[in-house]
């Protein structure tokens, strides 16, 4: 039970839909990300391109989505930002994810390309494609209103893209709501070049619950300890104000700055108490941690976590400058663009006119001016057009546009969007060359340190000084170290501990199987030094309760480890098959890194980590895939035999 039972495939080119059983993938594949990886490997050779009729548009739900326990879904998807266009999958909270499950599916496949302008409309088992030649051209919101006007049912369920999706550009994103997004790496664009402006879901199926007194009893839990336990502080701070504080004034304690004895002004609260409307969120979510601004003379709409972060970078606009940071938000959601990425190309623009390798011919008359409002309009609108020559220039991406502006722009590129492959060394130290084929699929583990971020928010929930709120701190990273190793002090260590990897691994398999079942990963375990330790082990029980399938926290481990090895096996096939190499820039020196677990700066200490990482998983420590015994254990003989064929006539066509 809770998984829907049916998988829906949509050619668009012929019109055709066809639908087969969830049933026989459950057992290796459990669900979402997990299933999609699966159907994805099946149906998509890794030499296919992002904008090719044969790639797949996918959209997994996990086997809780649609509970209150899961709200979750994912668009997954080849990316046309990145080199090699590796396989992605980005999250998309909301009420849409659950709508697709109540209307009886699990997944859906995508393929083809529409003739003409169009959308979907999935209404139980009834599937039409319809024409969208009236919807192209409008932002997303216009797009959802009018669809859910032409059906007649405010109740329907709307993903769709806006401008920058229809014009293929790689920061297009998918909107479903106000702000809720599957916002990285291009997926809009793929959507775009399918012809697709929209899917519109309505579900009245519901879903069954195999053990419902069980389960409820489960959320109980989960509900008092994000009420009344160890993550309250977070879950409040979410609820009342998001990440804004965190981003916007916290973070300088993340990265060492001396905590306060009394708490200093807020202009980021002063901003929120006088312009946010109310919290809201995804389904079923007791936090509701996105925020609803109505800002006199900009606008009404909302934003969540990673909006704040061009706060924090201030390329575009000052760190207190709300309303213009409010106005960016605005109009990259209305046109379907990440919003950060505005943030990056404005910023880099910004350098290079400083620089002089720009002018004002190249930017078709938009001075590159920080903290301007025309700078940000103008580069918005005609980002998302695909208009005039800056607009030509940016579509394909930030190491596109610098290879034709040349003049050794790259260099001052800061790719904060696109930037996991330089963290071999700097960001991803723990992973050595396997990073390079997990691209954008690096399972962040979050530093200790980044916690106190929240300080100032979590000494003003409790009416205490940041410095008591520190302590607190203290405890929760010291309760996180002894969750998973025994060890409430390693946390602090700054030498070689063998336990590092696996920590590592620990943590991206909480976040993958986040991602196969439906749950949200800021209420995981993955943030457990925030006080939140729901995780695998949890998991566990609420599938068992949900499935009537007994699970163990040993089977959902070896689930997690089976589809990160698969994808990063495909997407090692993906960067052989087509061999691009597009340089990633580092952050600029003036800008901070976000914090990592303490470690060792050392490279023999970073090497052993490494090593021991790769011993963990499988992979060869030197190649950085996979090897033919761990796919081989996993049941994925198909996939090594197609990886090792490739290394070796690779190997033998270079000698």
């Amino acid at each position: 039970m809770t998984w829907a039972g049916t998988i829906l495939h949509i050619n668009l080119t012929d019109g055709s839909v066809e639908k087969e059983p969830t049933a026989p993938y459950i057992k290796d594949y459990l669900g979402g990300v997990g299933i999609g990886m699966k159907i994805f490997w099946d149906k998509v050779p890794p030499d296919t391109r992002p904008y090719d009729p044969e790639n797949l548009l996918m959209f997994n739900s996990g086997p809780i989505t649609g509970t209150f326990l899961g709200n979750r879904g994912e668009f997954a998807s080849k990316s046309p930002e990145l080199a090699n266009n590796p396989y992605v999958h980005v999250g998309l909270g909301g009420q849409f994810s659950s709508e697709v499950k109540f209307a009886g599916y699990d997944n859906i496949a995508i393929k083809g390309k529409a003739a003409q302008p169009s959308y979907l409309f999935i209404n139980n088992d009834n599937i039409e494609i319809r024409s969208a030649s009236h919807l192209w051209g409008l932002d997303v919101h216009e797009t959802q209103r009018k669809i859910k006007e032409e059906l007649g049912d405010p109740d329907v369920q709307v993903a769709c893209i806006g401008p920058a999706g229809e014009n293929l550009i790689v920061y297009a994103m998918i909107v479903h709501d106000i702000e809720h997004a599957a916002s990285k790496h291009g997926i809009g664009a793929v959507m775009g070049s399918k012809n697709l402006k929209a899917i519109a879901v309505r579900g009245t199926k519901g879903i069954k619950v195999a053990d419902p007194k069980r389960f409820l009893s489960l959320y109980d839990e989960f509900f008092d300890d994000i009420s009344k336990g160890k993550a309250r502080l977070f879950a409040r701070m979410l609820h009342t104000e998001g990440i804004a504080r965190q981003i916007a004034e916290g973070y300088k304690y993340a990265f060492g700055a001396e905590i306060p004895e009394e708490m200093p002004p807020s202009p980021m609260m002063d901003f929120l108490k006088r312009y946010m409307v109310a919290p809201y969120g995804c389904a079923f979510c007791p936090i509701q941690c996105h925020q609803v601004f109505s800002v006199p003379g900009v606008g009404n709409g909302g934003t969540m976590c990673v909006n704040y972060v061009g706060l924090l970078y201030e390329t575009l606009y000052d760190a207190h400058d709300f309303k213009l940071f409010w106005e960016r938000i605005m109009l990259a959601n209305r046109y379907g663009i990440e919003a950060l990425s505005v943030d990056m190309l404005g910023g880099w623009l910004i350098e290079l006119s400083k620089r002089g390798m720009i002018t004002l011919d190249d930017t078709d008359g938009i001075p590159m001016e920080k903290g301007s409002h025309e700078t940000i309009k103008a580069l918005t609108e005609k980002l998302a057009k695909r208009e005039g020559r800056i607009g030509e220039l940016l579509a394909d991406g930030i190491a596109p546009a610098a290879r034709k502006i040349g003049k050794d722009s790259f260099q001052y590129a800061d790719q904060y969007n696109n930037c996991y492959p330089y963290g071999i060394v700097e960001y991803a130290p723990d992973l050595g060359p396997v990073a390079q084929y997990r691209t954008v699929e690096v399972e962040r583990v979050p530093g200790f340190a980044d916690a106190y971020g929240n300080v100032l928010s979590y000494a003003d929930i409790d009416g205490i000084s940041p410095r008591e709120a520190a302590k607190i701190i203290d405890e929760m990273c010291a309760d996180a170290s002894e969750h998973f190793t025994g060890d409430r002090n390693f946390w602090k260590a700054s030498k070689y501990d063998k336990r590092l990897s696996a920590f590592v691994v620990e943590k991206e398999n909480e976040n993958i199987m986040a991602d196969m079942i439906g749950h949200c990963e800021v209420q995981s375990a993955h943030l457990d030094h925030y006080g939140i330790m729901f995780g695998i082990k949890e998991y566990a029980q609420w599938l068992t309760a949900a499935t009537g399938i007994d699970y163990t926290p040993e089977e959902l481990h070896e689930a997690a480890h089976r589809i990160r090895v698969f994808i990063d096996a495909y997407n090692a096939l993906c960067a052989r098959a087509l061999g691009e190499e597009i340089p990633i820039s580092k952050p600029l020196d003036m800008l901070p890194s976000f914090p990592v677990p303490q470690r060792s700066k050392d490279p023999k200490d970073q090497r052993r980590v490494q090593m021991d990482y790769c011993e963990l998983r499988g992979y060869d420590p030197d190649a950085g895939i996979p090897t033919r015994e761990v796919l081989e254990k996993l049941g994925l003989n198909d996939v090594a035999e197609r990886l090792h064929a490739q290394a070796n006539n690779q190997s033998l066509s270079s000698q």
